[in-house]
C-alpha cells in the first residue's frame, strides 16, 4: 500500500539566511497565500509569460545571505551582468543625503533584475551635489566606495532609460526611484508593490514597507542590517509574481472601463454637435 505523502509546509523559514532558489521553489508550491491574498490569487514561478524569453529560466541569483551584519556590501561586476533584458523588470535604488541634515536625496546606487531574478544593471552613482549623509546604516555606502566605482549621473540615466524603455517596471514605492532617476515612466507599465490595493490592506490601507510585505506574505525576513537594492529589486519582483494573475486581470478591467468611459463621452459630444447644427 502506497504511503500517503505529507504536504510541506509553505514558505519556510531558513534562519539567518534566504535563498532566491529555495523561496521560488517554495512559490511554485504554493497555490494561495495564505491568510494574506484572495483564493487563487498567486501563479506559479515555472509558468513562462508569453511575452518572456522561454529560456533561461528562475536561477538562484539570490544565493547570498541576507544577513549583512558580518559582511560588507557587494556591488555585481559588469561581466556577470545578465544580456536577458525581458519584458517585466525589478528596479531598486538607493540613495545618499545631502543638504541640511542630510535629507535632500541624491541617487547613489542602481539595481535592475530580469524577471527571472538575475541582475541585468548594478552600478555605483557619483552624487550631484555634496553629500552631508551617506546613510552607511542603510545604503552599505561610503566616501570611499563612491569615489572608487561611482560613475556620472547622466550615464546611468541614459544607460537605465535605455533599459526600461518600453518595460514593465516592477518596484517598491518606484515612484522614489523614477523621481531620483529624475525620468518617468508610462503609469500603465509601472506595478509598485507599496500602492498595490490588497498589500496596503495589510497595513490598514497605510503604505506597507517592503520589509512588512516581505515578512507577511513571503514569511521572510530582509532588510535586518545594510539594504541591498539588488535583493529588493528581486524581491519586490517576488511579491508581484505572488499576485501577478489577479493584478493583470484588474489593470485589464481597469483598462476597459476607461475606454467605455471615452467612448461614452465622445458619443454624447457627438449627439450635442448634431444637436446644435440641427
Amino acid at each position: 500500500m502506497a504511503r500517503k505523502r505529507k504536504k510541506s509546509s509553505s514558505f519556510v523559514k531558513i534562519p539567518g539566511a534566504t535563498n532566491w532558489k529555495k523561496l521560488s521553489e517554495k512559490l511554485n508550491s504554493e497555490k494561495t497565500v495564505k491568510n494574506c491574498l484572495k483564493r487563487g490569487a498567486s501563479i506559479h514561478l515555472n509558468t513562462v509569460d508569453v511575452t518572456e524569453p522561454t529560456d533561461g529560466g528562475i536561477t538562484n541569483s539570490l544565493s547570498r545571505k541576507c544577513n549583512r551584519k558580518s559582511r560588507p556590501i557587494v556591488i555585481c561586476d559588469k561581466s556577470s551582468f545578465s544580456t536577458n533584458i525581458t519584458h517585466r523588470l525589478a528596479l531598486d535604488c538607493e540613495m545618499v543625503g545631502s543638504g541640511k541634515g542630510g535629507l535632500e536625496n541624491q541617487l547613489a546606487r542602481v539595481s535592475i533584475v530580469n524577471v527571472y531574478g538575475d541582475v541585468v544593471y548594478d552600478k555605483i552613482v557619483l552624487p550631484r551635489e555634496t553629500v552631508t549623509d551617506y546613510r552607511s546604516a542603510i545604503t552599505g555606502l561610503n566616501k570611499e566606495i563612491i569615489a572608487a566605482k561611482g560613475i556620472s549621473f547622466t550615464v546611468v540615466q541614459k544607460e537605465v532609460a535605455a533599459i526600461l524603455n518600453g518595460k514593465i517596471v516592477i518596484g517598491h514605492d518606484v515612484q522614489h526611484d523614477f523621481k531620483v532617476l529624475e525620468f518617468s515612466h508610462p503609469k500603465p507599465l509601472t506595478r509598485d508593490t507599496a500602492k498595490y490595493k490588497p498589500f496596503k490592506e495589510l497595513s490598514k490601507g497605510n503604505t506597507p514597507s517592503l520589509k512588512k510585505l516581505c515578512k507577511e506574505i513571503l514569511k521572510t525576513d530582509i532588510q535586518e542590517s545594510t539594504h541591498d537594492s539588488v535583493e529588493d529589486a528581486q524581491y519586490a519582483l517576488q511579491l508581484y509574481r505572488t499576485h501577478r494573475a489577479t493584478w493583470e486581470r484588474s489593470i485589464k478591467r481597469h483598462k476597459k472601463k476607461a475606454q467605455k468611459r471615452v467612448s461614452v463621452d465622445e458619443n454624447d459630444q457627438s449627439s450635442s454637435d448634431d444637436a446644435l447644427e440641427d
